[in-house]
């Protein structure tokens, strides 16, 4: 079965022309075959440690034992620090959860510098893969399991599952697709996926009303993509009068933060569905869920990695209510192990992991690194950008989008596209309100552009952030 779980990540990342050549014939394999044994064995798990506390704890010390054994046995880098931390003697099946933290956070510098001495096996068996950096960090190449898809997406399932999604469901999907060379060809449906593709650029009003079509001809009731582009699709059908003749039931967001403003958009324009939101890496080290009744408040799968929250001392963050940094060991893709990895995000503490609660570390108010959510204030401190857009929906009418930019401490622009035919400055009560709440701090303006600024892949970034933010931290 390790050869078809290989088969069928290589299938999704495959070049579109194979996909294309391949997907009729893929499309016509059972699901239960499509998504294999270790999937559905992966999804009895997962759902066993939901239930059951002390299952979760008992796989989760086993998944760390068994990650740092092989990251000894295989990465000279791993070895050294192990050994180190514990003796060259030390017995690594008798490892408890607490003795991890005698092991040093890693940075991703310091796994740079370490080479392929920090690999549990060779890179020739492994995928590589990168994440993109922006303008204060630089690119990071890694390495992940050729198998680790099937396994992965049982996580991603499971997440779904709570909002009715499963495996034969249909889904419309806002990314940014290149569907063609020369950006011609708006969508494409994706039948081994069962996938409509629909394209973010750039998304215009007509495009909105050609998708609606589009969805209602497959019968799709989930959406799935960058909150950005779906909150955009929202907006258009507000202004076309129209939604999908079959109710939405599902919104799986993925890439982006979700703003609370952009919830509370969708769902002006949808009804109350419900999202179904996680977090993850590319690195593949954690994974949470967001907690059903409690919007913007995660718990990590004890399965999938072991997620910690330390200070800027790397002590751990005991206290509820502390911000902290996130460091994660990851279970899923071992090889290249990352232990004990600094994934550069923020999030605040509302429970420890515990027996209890089957170790599951629960936070909320994550800070992806990546994503530079916060404006400067004009005495150098950091407003948290999601804090101050509103949610009521009437602050952003006869607005179609808009983008906060900044290149000067203690001002910023909001930038905006109007609807068609709006009548006097639509963003002036928008303006008026983000003063208000700043109270001098950050003084606002607007400007009506004709586009908004894209980032990597069609992802509309909510700050797009001039300033070097290494000067104010």
């Amino acid at each position: 079965m390790k050869l078809l779980d290989i088969a069928r990540g290589a299938y999704v990342r495959s070049p579109e022309p194979l996909r294309r050549l391949l997907a009729p014939l893929v499309a016509r394999v059972p699901t239960t075959m499509k998504f294999g044994a270790t999937y559905r064995s992966w999804r009895e798990q997962i759902t066993q440690a939901a239930a059951d506390p002390a299952y979760a704890g008992h796989a989760h010390l086993a998944a760390l034992r068994a990650l740092l054994q092989k990251a000894h046995a295989g990465s000279p880098f791993y070895r050294g620090l192990i050994d180190k931390a514990f003796g060259s003697g030390f017995d690594l099946a008798t490892l408890q959860l607490t003795d991890l933290g005698r092991l040093p956070v890693l940075t991703k510098q310091a796994l740079r510098d370490a080479g392929n001495d920090v690999l549990a096996v060779p890179a020739s068996n492994l995928d590589e893969a990168t994440t993109s950096g922006n303008h204060t960090e630089q690119p990071f190449v890694f390495y992940l399991d050729k198998d680790r898809s099937t396994r992965e997406i049982a996580f991603v399932y499971d997440a779904w599952s709570r909002i009715g999604y499963g495996e034969q469901t249909a889904r419309a999907c806002f990314r940014g697709f290149g569907l063609d060379a020369q950006g011609k060809r708006l969508y494409e449906w994706e039948p081994a996926l069962r996938e409509l593709r629909l394209s973010v650029f750039p998304m215009t009003v007509k495009d909105a009303a050609l998708y609606l079509d589009l969805i209602d001809e497959r019968g799709i009731r989930f959406l799935y993509g960058y909150p950005s582009a779906i909150e955009l699709f929202c907006r258009h059908m507000r202004k076309l009068g129209r939604t999908p003749k079959l109710r939405i039931e599902g919104i799986m967001p993925i890439s982006e933060p979700l703003f609370p403003h952009q919830r509370a958009s969708i769902q002006s324009v949808l009804g109350e569905v419900p999202f179904a939101c996680f977090y993850g890496l590319s690195e593949k080290a954690l994974f949470a869920v967001e907690m059903p009744g409690r919007m913007d408040s995660y718990e990590f799968n004890p399965l999938y990695g072991l997620a910690e929250l330390v200070d800027d001392d790397d002590a751990p963050v005991v206290e509820p209510g502390k911000l902290g940094r996130l460091v994660g060991t990851g279970f899923l893709s071992t090889g290249m192990p990352f232990i004990r990895y600094d994934t550069g995000d923020r999030a605040r503490l509302l429970e420890l992991p515990s027996a209890e609660n089957g170790q599951r570390l629960r936070v909320d108010a994550i800070m992806p690194r990546r994503n530079i959510d916060y404006l400067i204030a004009a005495d150098g401190s950091h407003v948290v950008s999601l804090s101050l857009a509103p949610e009521d929906p009437i602050f952003f009418e006869g607005l179609q989008e808009f983008q906060f930019y900044q290149d000067t401490p203690g001002e910023a622009v909001v930038r905006y596209i109007p609807v068609d035919g709006a009548v006097g400055d639509p963003a002036e009560r928008l303006i008026a309100n983000l003063n208000g709440q700043t109270h001098g701090a950050i003084r606002f303006s607007a400007e009506q552009v004709e586009r908004i600024a894209w980032g990597r892949a069609g992802k509309r970034a909510f700050v797009e952030q001039r300033l070097n933010m290494a000067d104010f931290e």
